[in-house]
C-alpha cells in the first residue's frame, strides 16, 4: 500500500521511519518546503538512514530507524498509486497541499488529517468543492506523539506517546470496509500506541482541539502583562505553567463545552459525547505518564511527555531571551485553532469571554487583527480556518460535507 503523507517537519520524520518497519507500505513524502525537502532527499542520496529516539510508556528507551521511498515537490508522482494521504504538516499549510492535490484526487482516496486541526474540514470543502464527497474524510484529534525532529533527513524523537487518539469521519463513510483497512494500516504503522479510535463526526475533532487550547492559553498565562525586559531563565511550557495559564485553559475548554451543548440542543442526532473538557482529554490521552492527577494544575505540570518542552524563545545576547511570539503556538494555533472554534460560537450563540481575551491579546503581539470590538470582523480573518472565512453561514453548513 502507497501513503502519501504530507509534510516534512517532527512527524512527518517520525511517521515516516515507523512506517518504514512496514514491508508492505511504501511512503511517499510531498514536500514544499524547498530547504528541508532538498536537505533530506541530499540525505537519502548520501546513504542516510533516519532513527528515531524513543521514550516509551513502561520507561524504556529504544531506537528505531528507516526511511521513506520518496520526497518529492511534485504532487502528480506524489498521488501516483496512492490509497491513503496522511496531512501531517501545520495547519497554516493545509490550503496550499489541498490546491496542489486537487487535481489529481480520485474517488476513493482516503485523506486522514493526523491531527484534523480545527476546521480543516471546511478547507476540504472549500477547496476540493465536488471532489470531496467522493472522498473518505477522516481527522484525528491530535499529533500521536510529542516528538521532535533534530537534524533534517537523519535524526528525530519521541518524548512521549498518546495512548489514545479519536478519530471522527467528515461524512458517513463512503465505503467503510476501505475506511477500516486505512485505520488498520495506520495502526500498524503507528505501533500500539496509540490506539486509533473512530468515534463521531469530524465536527466533533475540531471542537476536541487539544493544541488551540493549551498553547494559546499557556502562552497568555505566561506572558499577558511582560514588561518587554529579556529573562535569564528558560521557562518550560508546561512544568512551569502558572495558575492564570490554567485557570485561562480551563475556562476556554468550558467555553467549548457550551459549543457543544449548543449544538446538542438544536441538533440531537449528532453525538459529541465523546468532546472532552481538557482535564479529561489529558487523563486519556496521557494516563500513565500523567504523576499527579489531583487537578489540571498539577496534571499539566507532572505530564513527562512534556518536560522537556520549553517556551518558545528568542536569544537577544548570550544568556538573556525574549518571548518568540512568530512560534506556531500562536501564529498556528491561533488562526487554524481558537479563531475557528469562536466562528463556531458566534454561529451557535455562544457568549467566549475567555477565548476573546486570548484573541485580543496574541493578536496584539502577532501584529493580527482577527476580531474588532468583539465581532469576528477583522482583515486577517480570510487567512485563517474560521468557518465563515469557507463560507459557512449557518449552524447547519458546520457539519459533513
Amino acid at each position: 500500500m502507497k501513503i502519501l503523507l504530507c509534510g516534512d517537519g517532527n512527524g512527518a520524520h517520525v511517521f515516516s521511519c515507523l512506517s518504514a518497519q512496514q514491508a508492505d507500505v511504501s511512503v511517499c513524502i510531498l514536500s514544499l518546503y524547498k530547504p528541508v525537502r532538498e536537505k533530506w532527499q541530499q540525505s537519502m542520496k548520501e546513504g542516510a538512514v533516519l532513527t528515531v529516539d524513543c521514550r516509551n510508556l513502561d520507561g524504556t528507551e529504544t531506537s528505531i530507524s528507516g526511511n521513506p521511498t520518496c520526497i518529492t515537490d511534485d504532487p502528480a508522482t506524489a498521488m501516483e498509486g496512492v490509497s491513503i494521504a496522511v496531512f501531517m504538516n501545520p495547519a497554516f499549510t493545509h490550503n496550499e497541499y489541498l490546491k496542489q492535490l486537487e487535481p489529481f484526487v480520485q474517488a476513493g482516496l482516503i485523506l486522514v488529517a493526523l491531527p484534523g486541526q480545527t476546521g480543516f474540514e471546511y478547507a476540504v470543502r472549500k477547496i476540493w468543492k465536488e471532489k470531496r464527497k467522493d472522498v473518505n474524510i477522516i481527522a484525528f484529534e491530535s499529533l500521536p506523539w510529542a516528538c521532535k525532529m533534530s537534524n533534517i533527513g537523519k535524526k528525530a524523537a519521541i518524548f512521549g506517546f498518546k495512548e489514545v487518539l479519536e478519530g471522527g469521519p467528515m461524512q458517513i463513510s463512503l465505503d467503510n470496509q476501505a475506511t477500516e483497512e486505512a485505520v488498520a494500516t495506520l495502526q500498524r504503522c503507528l505501533g500500539p500506541v496509540p490506539v486509533l479510535k473512530i468515534n463521531h463526526y469530524t465536527c466533533g475533532m475540531s471542537l476536541n482541539t487539544l493544541n488551540a487550547i493549551l498553547h494559546p492559553s499557556l502562552m497568555y498565562g505566561q506572558w499577558f502583562g511582560w514588561d518587554g525586559k529579556p529573562i535569564s531563565e528558560m521557562p518550560r511550557f508546561y512544568f512551569d505553567a502558572n495558575k492564570l495559564g490554567i485557570q485561562v485553559m480551563e475556562d476556554v475548554s468550558n467555553e467549548i463545552g457550551s459549543i457543544c451543548n449548543a449544538i446538542a440542543k438544536e441538533f440531537p442526532e449528532l453525538n459529541l459525547k465523546s468532546v472532552d473538557p481538557i482535564f479529561r482529554f489529558l487523563l486519556r490521552v496521557y494516563n500513565d505518564q500523567i504523576k499527579d492527577k489531583k487537578s489540571l494544575y498539577t496534571a499539566v505540570r507532572s505530564n513527562t511527555a512534556y518536560q522537556e518542552i520549553m517556551h518558545p524563545l528568542k536569544e537577544t545576547e548570550p544568556g538573556f531571551f525574549v518571548p518568540d511570539f512568530g512560534s506556531r503556538y500562536l501564529t498556528e494555533d491561533i488562526p487554524f485553532g481558537m479563531i475557528p472554534l469562536r466562528g463556531m460560537a458566534v454561529l451557535m450563540n455562544v457568549n467566549t469571554p475567555a477565548m476573546d481575551k486570548v484573541i485580543e491579546w496574541a493578536q496584539d503581539v502577532t501584529g493580527k487583527e482577527y476580531l474588532v470590538n468583539g465581532a469576528l470582523a477583522g482583515k486577517d480573518l480570510w487567512e485563517t480556518s474560521c468557518p465563515q472565512s469557507c463560507g459557512v453561514t449557518l449552524p447547519s453548513q458546520l457539519f459533513g460535507c
